[in-house]
């Protein structure tokens, strides 16, 4: 027998874990869809250039890549935001602002597969487009919250960061916007102390002990911070505290909600397009986080578009099951197959079947031609335990023999008391 394994870094999944998958994306769609979010669904290939364009260093280096035969580069989708980006551009630009939309699907990228890291996964998001407010950020934030309450994921936490105060100090070092990501991207990767290195040979000491204190969370209140800031260049203090006082201003609104939510100064996130509030959900029992997103005023306008100011988030499905060890899918109804004797009755089992459907009660239709004592332990095994035998008999008088196989008590019932019969005792 020739064997085949599935690709590196991707599963196959079944039974109880494809269950749990479900779950977690039924619920997902359940909370956005009541907050007025509408689905979006978008190939899973793409133009390279959508996603290189303004994605990030370790983005570009991980995608899936090739040259299709028209002799275009084109990728598989590693993220959503760009897609969605895409298709507000293509057909969504007339709708009344802000546009929100909610996705579920694959995403791919080529990394060292390790725990919590596949190359093929799955991610749930929502977008808000064309809302600059902070009450937009706190609709985003509130909706990632009330997912994780929902399933009782509740020993979380939700770090905040705000990338536009270092954005904003890097443009007072006049840094050019790649110089800007690269050292983004080297903070994301924990590589702080690069990070001043470099920062020694261009900045004055008022900005580099501004970037210290943040980069190891030596500020603790939004008045320090801004003390701080102070006797700086006046456009650029301003731009700095109105910043400052956003980030604190929703992790207050949010605590006292009883959000668990913390402000990580150091919080950077690898995807270049972040302008303002950041965030990512991280769980005790990990080393990486589970969900995270934040703003992003620029990539509509990026992609040739009008000022759309947007932010969004994504959950990574599996890094969420990953921390839901204990999750058990509930299916407490009882099991029904269908069992028709001889061929003669085949057209009248199926009518029984039809009605049951029809009335949303789940029952199989037994396929095997053996006999009925050989067929009760097979379906024993299967975790069936009612089943509905139809014989020459039945389908004359126009009736069913209903088995409780844990009870063994056995009832003949008229089709018409069938359904009142089966929710009885199901």
């Amino acid at each position: 027998m020739v064997s085949y394994e599935p690709l590196r870094g991707m599963r196959d999944y079944f039974g109880e874990d494809a269950e749990k998958i479900r779950y977690i994306e039924e619920q997902f769609s359940k909370i956005v869809k009541k907050s007025g979010y509408m689905e979006a669904i978008t190939p899973i290939l793409e133009e390279f250039e959508l996603f290189a364009l303004k994605g990030g260093e370790e983005l570009r280096n991980t995608m899936y890549t090739f040259i299709d035969k028209g002799g275009r580069e084109v990728a598989l989708r590693p993220e959503f935001t760009p897609s969605i980006v895409r298709l507000f551009l293509n057909s969504m630009q007339h709708l009344p602002k802000p546009i929100r939309l909610y996705y579920i699907g694959t995403v791919y990228r080529y990394d060292e597969p390790q725990f919590g890291r596949y190359r093929e996964f799955r991610q749930a998001g929502i977008e808000m487009l064309g809302e600059s407010s902070i009450n937009a950020d706190l609709e985003v934030l509130s909706l990632l919250w009330e997912f994780f309450n929902k399933i009782n994921l509740t020993n979380i936490t939700i770090k905040i960061n705000n990338i536009a105060i270092y954005r904003e100090l890097f443009s007072i070092l006049k840094m050019s916007e790649d110089q800007e990501d690269h050292l983004l991207h080297l903070i994301d990767k924990g590589n702080k102390d690069s990070v001043m290195e470099y920062l020694s040979n261009i900045a004055d000491s008022k900005i580099l002990n501004i970037l210290r204190e943040m980069l190891y969370n030596s500020i603790s209140k939004e008045s320090d911070f801004i003390e701080l800031i102070k006797d700086m260049n006046d456009e650029h203090s301003k731009v700095l505290e109105n910043q400052i006082s956003r980030l604190f201003k929703i992790y207050e609104i949010l605590a006292k909600l009883n959000v668990p939510i913390k402000i990580d100064l150091s919080l950077v996130r690898g995807l270049a397009y972040y302008t303002g509030v950041i965030f990512e959900v991280t769980h005790p029992s990990v080393s990486f986080s589970i969900a995270g997103g934040g703003r992003y005023d620029n990539l509509v306008q990026l992609y040739g578009g009008p000022s759309t100011p947007s932010i969004g988030f994504a959950i990574g499905v599996e890094r969420v099951l990953s921390v839901l060890q204990n999750l058990k899918i509930k299916d407490n109804a009882r099991k029904i197959a269908i069992i028709p004797l001889n061929e003669n009755v085949i057209d009248y089992a199926l009518k029984v079947l039809f009605i049951l459907h029809e009335n949303d009660i789940p029952a199989i239709l037994n396929t095997k031609n053996i006999s009925l004592s050989k067929i009760i332990p097979n379906l024993l095994d299967m975790n069936i335990n009612i089943v509905i035998i139809i014989g020459e008999n039945e389908k004359r008088e126009n009736k069913v023999s209903i088995k409780d196989l844990t009870t063994r008590q056995q009832s003949s019932i008229s089709l018409n008391d069938l359904l009142p019969y089966i929710r009885q005792i199901i």
